[in-house]
């Protein structure tokens, strides 16, 4: 049975190769060492750029390689929490191999996984737009306390559009532009790709943001400094940014378990803040009962999310 998956996945990766086009970037791909049950799931590393060290993780459905359609592609933050529970730090992952093979059999997309790092995570994945609009003193603080630096949205964005972006496009057979991707993230991840939205609008398709990480700070860190800021600072940018966008797809939820539930307060001044663009874009958010803050709670929750709103 070892024998027969090895030689499927080796029979998909030889197929992928023959496919691939030629560009300088296409000796860098490599089968992943652990591989899913269908499909096949390769790395990149980058080697040069902002997000130099860094992996993309992508997982090719085996469809793809029975015809010559071309694919969408959904992008997901902290990648390395995706597709394997046993290299991960809490020893939980997203599941999204199963998630595709029960949600989404036969959905020409392909998944593909943007690794975090951990000791930028924060300053990445925080609103830059809004950096401008805080106080002095909470400004100094995140920079000392969470950043390590200024923030750096901007920079990250950047990468996405110069570097991962043309990079999936120019090497796998899938459909250019923003209207064939998809965004996804949890917590801050969810921040980033709303914002991502906001600032990029006609890059994105898609944005799913699972336990929308209000209001943009650790509540056991700073206790209830700096909330009322960041919200008014984040609510204003979202009500200016998305009541000029159209023709959009944006789902926001929270559970209500675990660091989740603390989110509650403030969600009605969020959705308060995106009512403008309701009707001009399909506009989701929701409480999931009896759901938390962990990968395990996002493998449950992201399969039907996807199937619904995933094209």
């Amino acid at each position: 049975m070892k024998m027969r998956f090895f030689l499927g996945v080796l029979s998909l990766a030889l197929v992928a190769w023959t496919q691939k086009p030629s560009t300088d970037n296409s000796n860098d791909w490599n089968l992943s060492l652990s591989q899913p049950n269908s499909g096949a799931l390769f790395d990149y590393t980058f080697k040069k750029g902002y997000l130099s060290g860094r992996k993309l993780r992508v997982f090719i459905p085996s469809h793809y390689f029975k015809d010559q359609r071309k694919y969408d592609v959904v992008y997901f933050h902290d990648g390395q929490m995706l597709f394997d529970s046993t290299t991960t730090w809490n020893h939980q992952s997203w599941d999204l191999v199963q998630a595709m093979e029960r949600y989404m059999p036969g959905k020409r997309v392909i998944l593909v996984g943007i690794d975090n790092q951990p000791e930028h995570r924060y300053a990445e994945f925080f609103p830059e737009p809004i950096f401008a609009q805080l106080p002095p003193s909470v400004q100094s603080s995140l920079m000392d306390s969470l950043w390590k630096g200024p923030p750096r949205f901007d920079s990250y964005s950047d990468a996405l559009l110069n570097e991962v972006f043309p990079l999936i496009e120019d090497r796998w057979r899938v459909s250019r532009g923003g209207k064939h991707r998809s965004m996804v993230g949890s917590s801050m991840g969810g921040i980033v790709s709303l914002t991502f939205l906001l600032a990029h609008p006609k890059e994105v398709q898609t944005v799913i943001g699972l336990s929308l990480h209000l209001p943009l700070i650790n509540s056991w860190q700073f206790k209830d400094r700096y909330k009322d800021d960041l919200s008014a600072a984040f609510n204003a940018y979202v009500s200016k940014r998305f009541s000029k966008i159209k023709g959009k797809t944006l789902y926001i939820d929270r559970g209500d378990q675990s660091l989740d539930a603390a989110y509650g307060p403030y969600f009605p001044s969020f959705e308060q803040a995106l009512l403008e663009g309701m009707e001009q874009n399909q506009t989701i958010v929701k409480c999931i009962p009896f759901s938390g803050h962990s990968e395990r709670d996002w493998a449950k929750r992201i399969g039907p999310i996807m199937h619904d709103l995933i094209k």
